[in-house]
């Protein structure tokens, strides 16, 4: 009788601690989640925004002076927050390796209130990422497919609550509580100040947005990643575009590195990285000397360098829609350059 009590008391336990360790699981899961798909143009936002006028997080309290002031008729309902790249993480939510490896100096945010936007309040972000280039990385990262361009700035698009933008070495998010167009009308206001307080006399295109042949290009599809692109740890400042050809959508990159040789061994070392994982180098005829295709999880890839550039193409259904953007951008970079040189 007592080995049959101890037995449901042991079944017991067992059952309890098998629910306890699925309730953790499924905790767990959902932090991951949430910490690793912030992006406060897709989630909801009471996501974004706290309830309460400050923030809860523990700033960095810097003597620095502020990159944010108001235009007429706006105010601040908190004071101005500062972060370095330690405390990054502790404002925006597991995104922080994305500006970290972009070239983040600082972030510096701060809520505030328009006298013309009822109870409806906003928090700009403001970071400072040394270069056009670097802010364009990340604008282009965070960037959903539904978003709306708009004239602010040297890149911006909006959404229904919140508008982004660079100008200059600045990245900059202005979210709101509501959704409105006397709202958006406010952020826009913000903008517009901002970018009249922060002039830039040498800001200028980035060049190799220009790289890309306009035709089959899909509008605003043009981002750049800092580092680690495709996976492969040695490919960084990768500007990538995508591409429709006879409906169907592929993808295109170009990187200018530091020297033609650069550009050589990073084809050559991308090629290796592929076949290493699997992929098997394809044959095909293209007038490109130094172009390579690799076949590799239901599609094709071509790698070439052109000078200082590193080129290439990516998710290929088929090898003739490769070759085509392939010859595409060859033709194109090479007119670039050609135009590029002085004349004799």
């Amino acid at each position: 009788m007592i080995r049959k009590i101890n037995t449901i008391t042991s079944q017991k336990q067992t059952f309890i601690s098998l629910t306890i360790l699925v309730v953790l699981a499924i905790i767990a899961g959902a932090i991951y989640f949430i910490q690793f798909n912030y992006n406060p143009a897709v989630q909801p936002v009471t996501s974004v925004l706290s309830t309460g006028n400050q923030s809860q997080t523990a700033p960095i309290v810097a003597s620095e002076k502020s990159l944010i002031s108001f235009p007429s008729g706006q105010a601040p309902l908190g004071a101005l927050e500062t972060f370095d790249a330690a405390k990054l993480s502790d404002k925006i939510n597991g995104k922080a390796e994305l500006y970290l490896t972009a070239g983040f100096i600082r972030l510096q945010s701060q809520r505030f209130e328009d006298k013309t936007a009822g109870n409806a309040w906003m928090e700009v972000f403001v970071y400072d990422m040394q270069s056009t280039q670097n802010a364009f990385s990340v604008f282009s990262a965070q960037r959903r497919e539904d978003a709306q361009t708009t004239d602010i700035g040297q890149y911006a698009y909006q959404t229904e609550n919140a508008l982004f933008f660079v100008h200059g070495p600045f990245y900059v998010e202005i979210v709101a509580s509501e959704v409105s167009e006397t709202i958006i009308q406010s952020m826009r206001a913000f903008a517009e100040a901002f970018i009249a307080q922060h002039p830039f006399e040498a800001t200028q295109a980035i060049a190799e947005r220009q790289l890309f042949p306009e035709d089959g290009l899909v509008k605003d599809s043009i981002a750049l990643v800092s580092a680690d692109a495709f996976g492969y740890d040695r490919f960084d400042q990768i500007f990538t575009a995508t591409y429709r050809l006879k409906n169907v959508e592929l993808m295109a990159f170009i990187s200018r590195r530091k020297t033609a040789r650069e550009a050589e061994e990073l084809a050559s070392g991308y090629c290796d990285f592929l076949t290493a994982f699997g992929g098997k180098t394809a044959e095909f005829d293209l007038p490109i000397e130094s172009a390579k295709m690799v076949y590799i999880l239901d599609t094709y890839e071509i790698v070439f360098s052109h000078g200082f550039y590193l080129v290439g193409v990516r998710e290929a259904a088929e090898k003739q829609s490769a070759r085509e953007l392939a010859m595409r951008l060859f033709n194109h970079i090479k007119e670039a350059r050609d135009e590029s040189r002085p004349s004799a």
